[in-house]
């Protein structure tokens, strides 16, 4: 096996399908198993998950981080790739041959992830240049300073890598990702890969607003990084 890829879901009916069914519909190029592991979602995310996925099942009020592991605790995969229920990857085979040579060029690459976007249809012109930024930071922090640094949309991890920092910190509400591809890049390389791009739904941005959400990311690395705990006591969920 391959890769194995990790979807955390909590009520995600309006999304998953279109996740999970452009995957399984296309990837035909390597070995992998799709794993969903739900947060006892209420509505019909399980039901439709399963005609495409294995399915983990998890308990409610744990963090983003606590039901990721979960998912990777069953993977069997080589390389555990962490992808959001409203993400899209265009053309699977392309996106994970690139990502598949990466990381067998190079034995101490550890973790990669790629530019981030709105779906077109949905971007307004701040969703392009916050993306933007945020696409630029990364990879700054991973292919320049390379002090890690990643979006819970997609990250890929190396397994063994993975395995010695055991998995994500359970204990943040928030700011999880960037904490896991910092201390990637403090065992091993990370890369941002920025010829391959993933599409997201922005619904959080859309829902609360840009000034809301980047305020909330900025408290959350800040305390994640001098307290080693997020602002953030959850991380309410948007439908």
């Amino acid at each position: 096996m391959l890769f194995s890829i990790v979807i955390p879901t909590l009520n995600e009916e309006l999304a998953i399908e279109t996740t999970v069914k452009q995957i399984r519909d296309n990837f035909t190029a390597y070995d992998y198993e799709l794993i969903v592991a739900d947060s006892e979602s209420e509505d019909r995310t399980v039901e439709i998950a399963r005609k495409y996925a294995k399915v983990v099942i998890t308990k409610r009020k744990h963090t983003i981080g606590w039901n990721r592991n979960q998912g990777a605790a069953v993977a069997q995969g080589d390389y555990l790739i962490f992808i959001d229920a409203d993400v899209f990857v265009p053309d699977p085979n392309h996106f994970f041959k690139i990502v598949a040579e990466d990381f067998a060029a190079d034995p101490n690459l550890v973790g990669i992830t790629t530019q981030l976007n709105v779906f077109p249809k949905d971007a307004t012109w701040l969703d392009n240049i916050v993306f933007g930024l945020t696409n630029l930071r990364h990879r700054r922090r991973n292919n320049v300073t390379h002090k890690g640094s990643a979006s819970g949309e997609i990250e890929m991890i190396r397994r063994t890598a993975f395995e010695q920092l055991r998995g994500f910190n359970e204990t943040l509400a928030a700011a999880e990702d960037e904490d896991m591809f910092v201390r990637l890049a403090g065992i091993g390389r990370t890369f941002m890969e920025w010829h391959l791009t993933v599409y997201h739904t922005g619904r959080r941005a859309h829902e609360i607003g840009w000034p809301s959400l980047w305020l909330q990311w900025f408290l959350n690395n800040f305390y994640v990084k001098h307290f080693k705990r997020s602002y953030s006591s959850e991380w309410k969920q948007i439908r």
